[in-house]
């Protein structure tokens, strides 16, 4: 495809990270709009005692997790203001009808999603009449899968060698959609948690900017079914626990660099099969 035409379109949630994201997608390839989605349930949920509990153990247990996201939170609400200047629509919900009419307003020709809500039939259906949605992923999918967020359930399994980042097309299911491409983060075990979310969000972004442009580019990319690499859990926000909270700062404090110093993390990323972006034929 000539880049020069290609209608890029961004569904995105509302957050610095994601604004940062857009800037990074804009210039390398151009935005013909952006739909914001401020992430509001279609059906709200109840307030379950589960849910009660997690949040109380983000506030306590899992504090020095929730601080970390914060931190690298307004690092990118410091570098960006706002999203890209081009057309935007902003909505509660990323299904909600107004995106659609977005979509076919700005004649999408290639969806990025990043940071939305679970992305329903109908947007997937308006999608695929174009190149498809594509769909940025933190943790190296099939390995590790769902969320809130996969660096720290890579921390709470010490599964430090699955701290990276997918980029993979978007189908009906929860980050089950084949595979453009799958990286680990470049970490040396000297991190503080500040530092670690931030070097895999710039990762992400530096992926998931490449991807898009090899797409836009005409360039083959892969396009590998996840059921042919491996397997691995798909964790739900519900499965965010207090207990899961506190082994992954108990493992990141007492853990983490050894299993780096110690050459642990290479020996096990050997286990495991990366899909290089540049590997299609």
């Amino acid at each position: 495809m000539d880049t020069s035409v290609v209608k890029v379109v961004m569904l995105t949630g509302d957050h610095p990270t994601q604004a940062a994201l857009a800037w990074k997608i804009h210039r390398a390839i151009g935005v013909a709009g952006i739909v914001v989605a401020a992430n509001v349930p279609r059906r709200l949920p109840g307030r379950s005692a589960r849910r009660i509990v997690n949040a109380i153990g983000a506030r306590t247990v899992g504090r020095p997790l929730t601080d970390a996201w914060r931190a690298v939170s307004r690092r990118y609400h410091r570098s960006v203001e706002g999203f890209p200047r081009v057309d935007q629509e902003h909505v509660a919900n990323v299904n909600d009808t107004a995106t659609l009419s977005a979509l076919d307003r700005w004649d999408a020709e290639l969806v990025l999603v990043s940071g939305t809500t679970i992305v329903g039939d109908r947007v997937l259906r308006r999608a695929a009449r174009a190149e498809g949605a594509l769909n940025l992923h933190t943790g190296i999918s099939p390995y590790i899968k769902g969320g809130p967020n996969c660096t720290n359930w890579c921390l709470a399994r010490r599964n430090y060698h699955l701290i990276g980042n997918t980029v993979m097309w978007i189908d009906p299911g929860v980050d089950s959609g084949n595979l453009v491409a799958t990286e680990r983060t470049a970490l040396d075990g000297s991190e503080s948690l500040v530092d670690l979310h931030w070097k895999v969000m710039e990762h992400a972004h530096d992926l998931y900017g490449r991807a898009a442009e090899a797409i836009v580019a005409g360039h083959n990319v892969p396009n590998v079914p996840q059921s042919a690499v491996g397997e691995g859990p798909t964790f739900r926000n519900a499965d965010w626990s207090p207990g899961q909270m506190a082994r992954a700062v108990r493992s990141f404090r007492r853990h983490y660099r050894t299993a780096f110093t110690s050459g642990r993390v290479e020996r096990e990323a050997a286990s495991i099969t990366l899909i290089a972006l540049g590997s299609a034929p």
